[in-house]
């Protein structure tokens, strides 16, 4: 492993190229660049505006907070820590991990990307899932083609397409969203905000019975919007359905082609049952896909250790079933034959390999079973002791 330190003079941001394997970035206070790699090479610079690093595999990088992050590839996963003052990123062929950082902006993430504490964000497109919890500022997606998952983002929110399925706990500023699939939102609405939410499957909002908001609802038909609050009809027969509640201050309008439902009861929140989301709803911070993968890649490396097993057991019962076939021919032999060679003139026998533990515990399981008695277990060791 290569490891190399470089003290910073007036640069304020700090470049990488390409990063070939995974990278993972944490921001500290000292004035200077520490990385590794355990690739082959490994290269530090600084100039007046800016530092460059670059490398040939893997890299863990420690840079000043201070110094703004520029990224052009990842060829791995990515993990960004403690960086306030951003970054901006390219693409990443792996997941990316977002913890404690600044503003950032990212091109392309081919995996999941996951947001904890980290400021203003805006992404082009994520072919996996998108997580974003305790956001600090907007948060912009031009395409997620996974499921997105939104908890305590402090800022609007535009999503200009989701493929997958949306949930969302918790946004104080304005909410736009395209849906591919279904909709879970849990709101607490302020006056003046504003929510717009298109869903090509249900949508699920909770809101409390004291909450002051204007909502237009829009769904199939008539019968697929439900309000299920205290004093109101479940359904009136109209589609859209206008409803103002308290001072009517946040602006909530919501369309789905299936179901829309509209509900301050927790047990509706909880299970969803009505709109077919699944057990799986709410999602939890992990995505069940990614829960589902390393449980196959579990359970493959599991059959594979079994399987590898198998083969050793079956091939150590067949050694063993030879030695004692060998034994018992060779004291069968000892009975009736004679040295009728000298041994002059003839090579020595190469040396044989140990009884091996597979032979002897054979042995010992035909003895516990009473497949033989002491006597012949005896000399079933002691022929495979001489014929070795």
């Amino acid at each position: 492993m290569l490891k190399k330190t470089l003290a910073i003079g007036s640069a304020k941001k700090i470049r990488l190229a390409a990063a070939p394997g995974d990278l993972r970035v944490t921001g500290w206070e000292r004035d200077e660049i520490s990385a590794r790699t355990d690739g082959d090479a490994l290269d530090l610079a600084s100039g007046a505006d800016e530092a460059t690093v670059s490398c040939d595999g893997d890299l863990i990088l420690t840079i000043p907070r201070r110094l703004a992050l520029e990224l052009e590839a990842v060829s791995g996963d990515a993990d960004l820590r403690d960086l306030p003052s951003g970054l901006s990123l390219g693409e990443v062929s792996g997941d990316l991990s977002l913890r404690m950082v600044g503003p950032a902006a990212v091109g392309a993430a081919h995996g999941d990307l996951d947001a904890r504490e980290s400021g203003p964000l805006t992404v082009d497109i994520v072919h996996a899932d998108l997580s974003v919890r305790g956001g600090k500022g907007d948060l912009s997606v031009r395409s997620a083609l996974g499921d997105v998952s939104l908890h305590d983002v402090q800022g609007n929110v535009n999503l200009a397409s989701v493929s997958d399925d949306l949930y969302v706990r918790g946004v104080t500023g304005s909410l736009n969203a395209r849906v591919e699939e279904d909709a879970v939102i849990y709101l607490e609405p302020s006056d003046g905000q504003a929510v717009n939410v298109t869903a090509e499957g249900d949508i699920l909002l909770h809101l409390s019975a004291r909450a002051n908001a204007a909502l237009t609802l829009s769904a199939g038909s008539a019968d697929d919007v439900r309000v299920e609050m205290p004093g109101l009809p479940k359904r009136d027969g109209t589609n859209p359905r206008t409803l103002i509640l308290g001072s009517g201050g946040a602006s909530i309008n919501l369309k789905a082609e299936g179901d829309v439902m509209v509900t301050s009861r927790e047990s509706d929140w909880e299970s969803a049952a009505e709109f077919d989301f699944g057990g799986n709803w709410p999602l939890p911070d992990d995505f069940s896909e990614r829960v589902d993968r390393r449980v196959q890649d579990a359970a493959r490396r599991a059959a594979q250790k079994a399987e590898a097993a198998s083969r050793r057991m079956e091939a150590g019962m067949r050694r063993a079933e030879e030695g004692m076939r060998r034994a018992e021919e060779k004291m069968r032999g000892r009975r009736f034959s004679f040295n009728w060679s000298s041994g002059r003139g003839m090579p020595p026998a190469p040396p044989a390999d140990p009884i091996s533990d597979e032979e002897r515990m054979t042995i010992l399981r035909m003895l516990q079973e009473k497949k033989i008695s002491a006597e012949d277990a005896e000399k079933l060791l002691s022929a495979l002791e001489g014929d070795r």
